[in-house]
């Protein structure tokens, strides 16, 4: 058995204000009882994708993309496809997280302030600058062996000996120097070993990250500060230190709250999921739920997923008042979050476990946010009705699309024919039906399901009128990115790699060059 490292604060998620209440936002749009913000509009706008922004009046278009969605949305509640199967499992993942989110905020961030003095100290701080020289032992015994060897002979001198005597390694002492870093930069152990050390000086190793750094300070800048400057940069400052702040508490808060929990994994079990995982993902499976099924119907020609599934009803993972199998925790885990670590067999283990700990967490401060009723906030029913439109909607969408044909061989040679700019990488390019079959076939079918959903549209608008006011919507400034107008940008919560707000669907966007 072995106990599970609990993840620090900066692991965590998005979660600011999650419980307080927003101010009350213009109506832009009305469709049926539905009703669209100004709010609502620029926040899916500013991260909604740019292909959806065209037409002399951008704003307008994605506003009517947005529309589009709220009329099949209703139409899908009236449908009753909000008690569809995945509807209903999207929404309870979603409710876990937006309690853990409101708990945190209830709990750390809620509590949290920057006066004005720490805002001044802080901005006086960042105008001292180090410029540094480092080197990285990975245990202890070598970092003093390397630390004794600079303070007789210098760190240039003994840097240089170990990359000749490594050739292999294609890098120069230059490399091992940074530019100028305040210490808004740098981690609070970097900052106690550089902040007193004197110019040319060899710091002891300092544990971090994992191994031993070894610094030496190349040079320190000092400037001066005037007071428009502490005026102009104090909110960024205050935001800056906020999360700091943010990030430690919550690291202190989430030890002294589960350390008396108790949670210990199972080794042979721990190590079964790891090696499983690994074997699903050199099948190069994909979807975040296929890994359960894959490991539930595999058969013994699938050594480890097999044998993982012949222990399902084994103890994973023990805690306070209770324990999960390995079924139980499958039924948390998303194996996209440890995508990047499936190549590396101990960095996996190291991810599987912190994901461990952060499902027994989770498991944990959702059952004490509802006993809060934190469930009834505002600002989470809020977002909870946000997401569930939008799932719904998609279901709303499958739901009229069962009708739309399968497009064959003929007709996706005719689409393609029909719009063979689509397909030229450049101007005197002539694409090939036979290069571009598949992609022909997907293009015809999504068109046929846009005409489609034209029309099932057209014939709602009597059931959920749609009323714009449009001297509303004149009046919104949004960001737009100044050097081309097809930038975008998706902002996603830590905690879940799930868009921070649902935005419109980028398949309304389909483009036919002609």
């Amino acid at each position: 058995m072995k106990k599970i490292v609990l993840l620090l604060g900066a692991v965590f998620l998005l979660f600011v204000a999650c419980g307080r209440r927003a101010p009350r936002s213009p109506v832009l749009a009305e469709i049926g009882d539905r009703k669209i913000t100004v709010e609502d509009f620029r926040r899916n706008y500013e991260f909604g994708l740019s292909h959806l922004k065209t037409g002399p009046d951008r704003k307008r278009t994605y506003l009517n993309y947005m529309i589009n969605e709220a009329i099949l949305a209703q139409q899908g509640y009236k449908l009753g496809l909000q008690n569809s199967e995945r509807v209903r499992r999207l929404e309870q993942d979603l409710m876990d997280e937006l309690l853990v989110e409101a708990w945190f905020d209830h709990e750390v961030a809620s509590k949290i302030t920057v006066t004005p003095q720490e805002i001044r100290d802080a901005i006086t701080k960042a105008k001292v600058s180090w410029k540094l020289r480092y080197w990285y032992e990975p245990n202890v015994e070598f970092a003093g062996r390397v630390h004794q060897a600079m303070l007789e002979r210098g760190y240039t001198s003994v840097v240089d000996e170990i990359l000749r005597s490594n050739p292999e390694v294609q890098m120069q002492p230059k490399d091992f120097e940074t530019g100028y870093l305040t210490y808004l930069d740098v981690s609070d152990e970097l900052l106690a070993a550089i902040q007193d050390l004197p110019m040319g000086e060899i710091s002891q190793p300092v544990e971090m990250e994992g191994g031993f750094f070894i610094f030496q300070v190349l040079d320190i800048r000092r400037q001066g500060i005037t007071e428009y400057e502490y005026q102009e940069r104090a909110e960024s400052y205050r935001q800056i230190l906020y999360y700091r702040k943010l990030n430690k508490a919550a690291a202190a808060y989430t030890a002294q709250f589960m350390t008396p929990k108790n949670v210990t994994t199972k080794g042979e079990p721990f190590r079964l999921l790891a090696d499983a995982l690994q074997a699903w993902a050199a099948q190069k499976q994909e979807g975040p739920r296929d890994f359960l099924k894959a490991v539930r119907t595999a058969q013994p020609e699938d050594g480890k997923l097999y044998e993982l599934g012949q222990r399902l009803g084994t103890t994973l993972v023990t805690f306070e008042g209770g324990a999960w199998t390995v079924e139980d925790y499958l039924k948390h885990l998303n194996p996209g979050v440890l995508k990047r670590h499936f190549a590396d067999r101990s960095q996996l283990r190291n991810a599987l476990n912190n994901e461990i700990a952060i499902a027994v967490r989770d498991h944990f401060f959702t059952e004490a946010a509802r006993k809060k009723k934190l469930d009834r906030l505002p600002s989470v029913q809020s977002e909870l009705t946000a997401w569930r439109n939008k799932w719904v909607f998609e279901e709303c969408r499958r739901y009229y699309g069962q009708n739309v044909q399968a497009v064959d061989d003929q007709a996706a040679a005719d689409f393609f024919n029909a719009h063979l700019a689509q397909y030229r990488m450049r101007p005197d390019d002539q694409p090939l039906l036979a290069q571009n079959l598949e992609r022909a076939r997907r293009d015809a079918y999504h068109h046929q399901m846009l005409r489609r959903l034209d029309q099932v549209i057209d014939s709602l608008q009597v059931a959920f009128p749609v009323v714009v006011h449009q001297d509303v919507l004149d009046t919104i400034k949004t960001v737009e990115f100044e050097k081309s107008r097809w930038a975008s940008m998706q902002v996603y919560k830590r905690s879940s790699n799930r868009l921070a707000v649902p935005i419109v669907d980028p398949g309304w966007g389909a483009f036919i060059k002609q």
